[in-house]
């Protein structure tokens, strides 16, 4: 028997539902937080700056969002462990974890310094399965299902040259989102990805504003540009809401075509 059209309308109704992102002050994280909070969602903005991550809320809760925000470094256990207590006290067990928050940088590969490439992995990966890990496991000792959503990227699924250390760790998250979403479907854990292209934030403006870098990712991108950060909240909604219920282990490109190519 078709579902009743309330129903339907309701899929992407996300009303009360706990949502912790990671690295959410800024960029694409904001842009989540921002339209994750449109569709009725309680946001966690878990930032290392505190400055920033103040800020972001105070944004949210100006805009009629109900939102904190928590420190967080998620390269350390013990404050990822704080991160979802604290999360519990104030607003309610986590429903969603989207692990948003990462780094990257150009470098020649022969070039790249020991100590960055520690401390790229050490925040786009091991950070990453720090919170993937230690939310699963609460979801699985109360016997609940949750959703994770890891920010992956295109440099995860095709060569993106000058960019070695971070398709390593994304191609990383790519390999640990359908593992674990294998792992963790008898628990009713759903993991997804989703795979941005270049998207326009403070972080990558400086490539997409060098003339020839710039010229080459609007080139290599079928749609003939980078995104903005609010085109990545479909994908958002859409894999934290019961719209997308039967997905898992997905990782979602949302590139302007570049690994159709």
């Amino acid at each position: 028997m078709s579902a009743p059209l309330a129903d339907l309308r309701a899929l992407f109704d996300l009303s009360r539902q706990v949502i912790v992102i990671t690295g959410a002050g800024r960029g694409i994280g904001l842009a989540m937080a921002r339209g994750l909070g449109a569709h009725g969602a309680r946001i966690v903005v878990a930032e290392l700056d505190h400055g920033r991550g103040a800020d972001a809320a105070a944004g949210l809760i100006a805009e009629g969002i109900d939102a904190v925000s928590i420190d967080c470094d998620v390269t350390s256990a013990e404050s990822v462990d704080h991160l979802l207590d604290e999360t519990a006290t104030r607003l309610g067990e986590v429903d969603v974890l989207i692990n948003n928050a990462g780094m990257s940088a150009r470098i020649a590969a022969e070039e790249y310094p020991a100590v960055e490439w520690d401390r790229m992995v050490a925040l786009n990966l091991t950070g990453l399965f720090l919170c993937m890990r230690k939310t699963a496991k609460r979801w699985i000792d109360a016997r609940r299902g949750g959703r994770i959503i890891n920010l992956a990227s295109f440099a995860g699924i095709v060569a993106d040259p000058m960019s070695a250390p971070y398709a390593a760790t994304k191609g990383g998250v790519v390999q640990l989102t359908r593992t674990c979403a294998v792992e963790w479907a008898p628990h009713g854990i759903l993991v997804n990805a989703i795979g941005p292209g270049y998207v326009r934030t403070d972080m990558t403006a400086h490539t997409l504003d060098h003339p020839e870098t710039g010229a080459s990712v609007r080139a290599r991108t079928p749609l003939g540009r980078p995104a903005n950060p609010d085109e990545l909240i479909g994908a958002a909604v859409y894999l934290s809401s019961r719209a997308s219920s039967y997905v898992t282990g997905h990782v979602l490109m949302v590139d302007g075509g570049w690994t159709a190519v």
